[in-house]
């Protein structure tokens, strides 16, 4: 049967920090949900690496034609 956990994850000894994470994980076990919001943590790490590879240029490029905007326009 399947348990909803929820994780915090902080940083420091003091317990009563602002969590850098929280998620709540439908999982059989502990293990289960620590996998998978380790999983998770691992997804972002990745994408936020792939942006700093891109560059910051590239970033706003992107935002700006998923917006529907353009990023450089010549005058003509």
């Amino acid at each position: 049967m399947t348990t909803a956990w929820r994780i915090d994850i902080r940083l420091g000894h003091e317990g009563d920090s602002a969590p850098l994470r929280t998620a709540v994980i439908e999982a059989d076990t502990e293990v289960e949900a620590l996998r998978q919001v380790l999983a998770e943590a691992e997804r972002d790490s990745l994408a936020a690496s792939e942006l700093l590879q891109d560059g910051q240029e590239e970033v706003f490029s992107r935002t700006e034609v998923l917006d529907g905007l353009v990023e450089h326009q010549a005058d003509t």
